[in-house]
């Protein structure tokens, strides 16, 4: 967008010539996560082997289909071949320091939303590079998110309630009024406050027809220049439905070949 591409008026608002009008910056996508922590009453146990297996306290738990209506999943969501859900069960403290710091054995269970619908889009605020851009992430803009998001975490504090959890490790959820049961409203607050990124922005020059929306066509080039390709995530028209770096990767791998045939064809 600096140098010129991107959308017409936010280019001009910042003194910056138009080069070519694409919608770059539009389309931004990202996994937006949310978490239920618990103290766990054994002492020095999620620091040691017996809840830490993983070398830096993430261990992937499961994918699984959430309840479009907020409900706790059943057994059909779990066969269901489209999973939206990502789950972590990790010893790392997340989202809200809701637990004192050094002075509580944790467990978080993590849920993120790999099939979010809601779209957000960033821009410019300055032709200064070293100046941040305007992001506007619109985590859950779309019911619907929120809705998955919330089938997920309900699903979260009935795990946290099972034996041996509840019983030989003693864990007790952080956060929650445990005396209370939550409204849909009480979720969205909860949501809204806890939500992180899993830093899987992408979308944002997207592959696609130029009358679609694109930025860039099939060979990853920049609509309206030459020798200009994008190779990254901002290409994905779509969030892929798990983490960015193998995709990425492909990506990388498709250009370098791209790259090679245009240059033997000009020879």
């Amino acid at each position: 967008m600096l140098s010129g591409i991107g959308p017409k008026n936010n280019l001009e608002e910042n003194n910056i010539k138009v080069r070519k009008e694409l919608p770059v910056g539009r389309n931004l996508l990202e996994h937006p996560a949310c978490c239920v922590t618990a103290k766990v009453s054994v002492p020095n146990c999620t620091s040691a082997s017996q809840l830490h297996y993983s070398s830096n306290g993430f261990e992937l738990g499961m994918f699984y289909k959430s309840d479009i209506n907020g409900k706790i999943p059943s057994q059909k969501h779990f066969l269901d071949e489209r999973p939206n859900i990502q789950f972590y069960a990790n010893t790392v403290k997340l989202g809200l320091a809701i637990a004192e710091p050094g002075k509580n054995e944790i467990l978080t269970l993590l849920s993120v939303l790999n099939l979010p619908s809601s779209v957000g889009h960033l821009e410019l605020r300055s032709s200064n590079p070293f100046i941040h851009p305007k992001i506007f992430l619109n985590l859950y803009e779309k019911p619907d998110d929120l809705y998955n998001m919330m089938s997920s975490l309900k699903l979260s504090r009935e795990i946290l309630k099972q034996p041996p959890l509840s019983t030989v490790w003693g864990v007790k959820e952080i956060g929650f009024d445990t005396d209370k049961e939550m409204s849909d409203e009480d979720w969205e607050q909860y949501i809204r406050k806890v939500s992180i990124t899993s830093s899987h922005p992408c979308g944002t020059v997207k592959m696609a027809p130029e009358s679609q929306g694109g930025c860039i066509n099939h060979r990853l080039q920049v609509y309206g220049t030459k020798n200009l390709r994008v190779v990254d995530a901002s290409i994905f028209p779509t969030i892929p439905a798990g983490n960015l770096n193998a995709p990425t990767a492909m990506v990388a791998w498709k250009a370098s070949r791209l790259i090679e045939e245009d240059y033997k064809n000009k020879a």
